[in-house]
């Protein structure tokens, strides 16, 4: 079986194949990485889109063949990417894939699919642009990318999410009855390292810092909440202006010396991280399922998030964390300040849940055992 996936180039391998040079990664792409190596029986080529070089690039990584793909149009989201599938047209004609697998429709990769592969197409959600724009505000170029995702998800003939919250927030504009849902697989750093030992006075935050994921919010509650003993380390970078700000909040005099900023780590330096820490705090405002949670619980931090769109659906399914009223920050603190009060991940019943119900939902041979159902079904429709 051979499949192709499109989706961006993850940090991870600029770092470590391609020795950190700038490719024009913009993320972690962690789930991608979590599904590495494929099982046996599996070709799996991943196309990623580059605009920092010109040159067609081909390099072997963790059982995966990773094509860097030049995309050099301008201005491409006024376009709704309609020309970008054009850069993968001979990648895709050389390969003869059986089933091409669009990661996400907030850029390229649901169209490129879909031009590329009529019938043997999957044209994965990640995160829905306009159920995003509807609980937040953002930048308004993204109107073009709802545009296009509207325009890709009615053209779909198979379509999968990681959950429940994120098929139905893109349901509305779906026409296909072909919807699946297939878990997202987490790195192995995070499933084999051993969990946090509940003993560590430290809150966890990692994600973009921006207003959408709750940065300000979950800085406001950590100060008001946490005892003077507890201390924060946040994970994450975003604009210049977001840094900004953020870099002037931490000057403030309670929270300077209790509040630490990495920018960019690791997968191994955020399990570290995660093993020191008690609390995972990450209010954010819409997610259709943040990976950082994933991998928080699956280390044993004790989540404390807004109640609503992904983070409500895991908290709810595990019965592992504490959810606050909606986008309320006067419960959130009050929340925060209960669990650091009765420190909930300690109990008997809720460290048993680690090895036993979550680490197995989101390992790799699991869901690559659905993922291939799944892509079966596509060729045998399709032939």
């Amino acid at each position: 079986m051979k499949i192709l996936w499109i989706c961006g180039l993850p940090f991870e391998v600029q770092e470590q194949v391609l020795g950190g040079k700038d490719h024009g990664a913009y993320a972690a792409w962690s789930w991608i990485m979590g599904h590495l190596p494929p099982p046996p029986g599996v070709e799996l080529h991943i196309a990623c889109r580059t605009s920092r070089h010109t040159e067609y690039r081909q390099i072997e990584y963790r059982g995966a063949t990773f094509h860097l793909v030049p995309v050099r149009s301008r201005a491409r989201v006024f376009f709704l990417f309609h020309f970008d599938w054009r850069y993968f047209r001979d990648l895709a004609q050389r390969l003869q894939p059986d089933v091409i697998h669009g990661w996400g429709t907030e850029d390229c990769y649901a169209n490129t699919a879909l031009r590329l592969a009529p019938k043997n197409h999957l044209i994965q959600i990640q995160g829905c642009i306009n159920a995003c724009r509807a609980r937040s505000q953002m930048h308004w170029v993204t109107r073009f990318s709802a545009i296009s995702e509207r325009r890709d998800l009615a053209r779909a003939r198979y379509v999968v999410a990681e959950n429940d919250y994120s098929l139905s927030c893109a349901t509305p504009y779906i026409r296909t009855d072909s919807l699946h849902i297939v878990e997202h697989p987490l790195r192995a750093e995070f499933l084999d390292a051993p969990p946090a030992d509940g003993n560590a006075k430290q809150v966890l935050y990692v994600g973009v810092t921006e207003e959408r994921k709750g940065i300000w919010d979950a800085l406001a509650a950590f100060q008001a909440a946490a005892p003077a003993d507890w201390k924060m380390n946040i994970v994450g970078t975003s604009r210049a202006h977001n840094l900004a700000e953020l870099k002037r909040r931490l000057t403030a005099p309670e929270l300077t010396s209790r509040v630490t900023h990495h920018r960019h780590l690791p997968a191994n330096r955020i399990v570290e991280l995660m093993q020191a820490s008690s609390v995972f705090l990450l209010p954010t405002w819409v997610d259709t399922g943040p990976t950082t949670l994933k991998e928080a619980m699956t280390m044993g931090l004790w989540p404390v998030c807004f109640d609503n769109t992904g983070p409500a659906h895991y908290l709810r399914k595990f019965q592992f964390g504490t959810l606050a009223r909606d986008l309320d920050r006067a419960d959130l603190t009050e929340k925060l300040k209960q669990v650091f009060v009765t420190q909930p991940w300690r109990e008997p019943a809720q460290c048993a849940k680690i090895e036993s119900t979550i680490r197995s939902h989101f390992r790799r041979e699991r869901i690559w055992d659905d993922l291939q159902k799944l892509y079966r079904h596509i060729i045998a429709a399709s032939s």
